[in-house]
């Protein structure tokens, strides 16, 4: 539903209602004045969290948690440790490997050294020498896939020490010191972490307003647990496919939080948006209730010697306080505050 506003309340003291006259029955007047008129609708929304602003944090590897460091409400940092796992294991595998690949290096080396000698000592065959040459390959080989093991232990060796891939809030704790987890499938979680300087408002927009609704467009916003209070943002995207609710048709507009105001928002808030529809600046307006209308047309009723006459005016932008006159009527005039009741005497008197 549209919800009008004006930028200035109109009503008795803004567009200044005259004293009564002395005619026709001493009727109250409005004075026409010039005004800035804002239509905006009011959109229900919900706090959310950005994509990727909300991660889950797992480990790769199964093991007994042996340190956790965080609880819900802590606040870290990116890299961060946030627990470790047992990591006996691995270690033993990357001595292992180490000495392993120590080892390959040394054989490596004589196999190089035994080379030089036979291309170097006319005493050996061309067979004894391809086959040395043949030899230092393997080693070099062998070396290689014993130092690429030894890496892969390393790096499994790290995954043991579970640190924060963003920073944020810690919103949920899943695991505990002593537990033991298993990676076999998918990693399991231990902390979730929450950035909540990047947050978004859902708001979905009736489809009767969304055509006026674009990309870039600045709205307020104001949230149930902040009452009285609002901040500012502005349309990032408009999601193409409707949602359909109890045969309503909205449409999902993500909002940009571009200030808070001071707000500690959380997700899940209740968000009210209000879009800024349309904006006449310095426009000639009169309150709704001094318009007559007719066969399409519209009028006002304005002072003439000592009767009342009708001039026809052309109207643009309506708000429940106030609406606009594009011709026929200059600030400053008075007209009937309310015609209908003028006309309705007029008519009884005939």
């Amino acid at each position: 539903m549209v919800v009008a506003i004006a930028a200035t309340l109109f009503g008795l003291g803004v567009f200044g209602r005259a004293g009564r006259t002395a005619s026709n029955d001493a009727l109250p007047t409005v004075r026409a004045r010039n005004e800035t008129l804002v239509e905006s609708t009011v959109a229900i929304g919900v706090v959310r969290s950005q994509v990727g602003a909300e991660v889950k944090v797992g480990s790769r590897l199964s093991g007994v948690v042996v340190k956790l460091r965080v609880n819900v409400g802590d606040t870290v940092q990116r890299g961060d440790v946030l627990a470790r796992v047992d990591d006996a294991q691995w270690r033993a595998r990357v001595a292992s490997l180490d000495a392993e690949s120590a080892s390959a290096a040394a054989e490596l080396d004589y196999a190089r050294a035994d080379l030089w000698r036979m291309e170097h000592v006319p005493a050996f065959s061309v067979a004894q020498v391809d086959n040395a040459r043949r030899n230092l390959r393997v080693r070099e080989a062998a070396l290689g896939q014993v130092r690429a093991r030894l890496e892969e232990a390393r790096i499994q060796l790290g995954y043991t020490i579970i640190t924060a891939p963003i920073s944020g809030t810690v919103a949920s704790v899943s695991t505990y010191e002593g537990e033991t987890v298993a990676a076999d499938f998918t990693a399991p979680t231990f902390v979730t972490i929450l950035d909540q300087a990047r947050l978004e408002v859902q708001a979905f927009v009736d489809e009767h307003d969304i055509g006026k609704v674009h990309v870039g467009q600045p709205v307020s916003l104001r949230v149930d647990a902040f009452a009285g209070r609002s901040f500012e943002g502005r349309v990032r995207t408009i999601y193409p496919k409707a949602q359909l609710v109890n045969n309503v048709v909205n449409y999902v507009v993500i909002v940009d939080i571009e200030s808070r105001g001071g707000l500690q928002l959380r997700p899940e808030m209740t968000a009210h948006v209000d879009f800024i529809l349309e904006r006449r600046a310095d426009v000639v307006a009169v309150p709704p209730a001094a318009l007559l209308r007719d066969s399409g047309r519209s009028f006002v009723v304005v002072p003439a010697g000592r009767d009342w006459v009708q001039r026809e005016v052309d109207t643009g932008l309506s708000t429940l306080s106030a609406t606009e006159i594009r011709s026929g009527l200059r600030a400053g005039e008075f007209v009937l505050a309310d015609p209908v009741a003028w006309r309705k005497r007029k008519q009884e008197a005939m």
